[in-house]
């Protein structure tokens, strides 16, 4: 393992060019406004490796002919972003020589033990990470609606502009539809992107292409998977399923959309769930109906639908393809303590 911070002293004053060449050949980018150098390689990193140097100065203020350099991985760590950082400082120690200092100096002579994620995992496990976070959100805006009150003003036909929870139920529930069809698309396109097979079947089922879409591909405003993610709706299950079965070999309805979610103490089928939010933002969108039974119960029964949701297809994936998609459980980046908010 190493520590978050490992530094190198060189007895020896190193021009800020050669340093800064070497690391741009180790794949490092300069940020000018921090004034150090950044590596992140997609779907290998998860936080990167930050860098910086300077030169060691007597009490006198003068500067000295030794050279610090310090490689930086902050907040989580996967192997590849400590390798980075372990690699980076035995390049100048092989180069230069000079020795080590961190808090946890043994740890850098140590064996790398972070876990060693496959890209698919980065890739899916960030799609996964950002659906909690966003339900993490707006588990903290379920309002709790009257529906008793709201009913009076019904029943004489007036509008229940008083009734703020209601509203603001209503509201959140395209939001709720949204975090879940983002989801379902990212998840397939991360995984057909980081798995040649499966990109394959797209340039098979498509044969000849349009020349519209052979433009696209060639000015680079779209890539072949942005075009077939385009014919599939992830708002609609049975399109969703057709998109899932072909390109990850699950099926949605047998492999996930069956699993039984506990509500007032009745075991109901997730895509029951589901189906009914998915029809009551149709409602509101296209036919500017609102819900007149969003209270905090009935939405907190599409939030723990959605939580189910997520849980369930990264659940199956762990225990029938082996890949781990659960970045918080694997990395432990997130407060075990934050929990949604009801």
């Amino acid at each position: 393992m190493a520590a978050s911070e490992i530094s190198i002293e060189i007895i020896k004053r190193i021009d800020k060019e050669i340093i800064e060449n070497m690391l741009l050949n180790l794949g490092y980018k300069k940020d000018n406004k921090r004034d150090d150098f950044h590596w992140f390689d997609d779907y290998v990193s998860i936080s990167g490796c930050s860098v910086f140097f300077g030169y060691g100065t007597n009490n006198k203020g003068e500067e000295e002919h030794r050279t610090i350099i310090t490689a930086n991985v902050s907040g989580v760590k996967n192997y590849n972003d400590v390798q980075k950082q372990v690699d980076t400082i035995r390049a100048f120690e092989e180069k230069y020589g000079g020795f080590l200092y961190d808090n946890k100096a043994g740890d850098y002579l140590g064996e790398n033990k972070y876990p060693k994620l496959s890209k698919t995992e980065i890739a899916c496990g960030n799609a996964y990470s950002t659906f909690k976070k966003n339900l993490l959100m707006t588990s903290y805006l379920i309002e709790d609606a009257d529906l008793e009150e709201l009913h009076k003003y019904t029943k004489i036909g007036m509008p229940p502009i008083f009734e703020k929870e209601f509203l603001r139920n209503n509201l959140l529930l395209p939001f709720f539809v949204s975090i879940m069809e983002n989801f379902l698309r990212t998840f397939l396109y991360r995984f057909i992107e980081t798995n040649e097979e499966a990109e394959n079947l797209i340039y098979k089922k498509n044969g000849k292409l349009p020349y519209s879409t052979v433009k696209e591909l060639l000015n680079r405003d779209k890539t072949i998977i942005d075009i077939e993610i385009e014919e599939y709706s992830f708002q609609n299950f049975n399109s969703a399923n057709k998109a899932f079965v072909r390109y990850v070999d699950v099926d949605l309805f047998k492999d996930i959309l069956s699993e039984k979610v506990l509500i007032n103490d009745e075991d109901n089928s997730l895509i029951s769930i589901l189906s009914e939010m998915v029809e009551s933002r149709h409602k509101l969108i296209h036919e500017a109906e609102l819900n007149n039974y969003l209270n905090k119960n009935k939405m907190k029964s599409y939030h723990v639908a959605l939580v189910t949701l997520g849980s369930t297809l990264v659940n199956y994936f762990k225990n029938n393809r082996n890949l781990r998609i659960d970045l918080e459980s694997e990395l432990f980046f997130m407060p075990k303590n934050i929990k949604p908010q009801f």
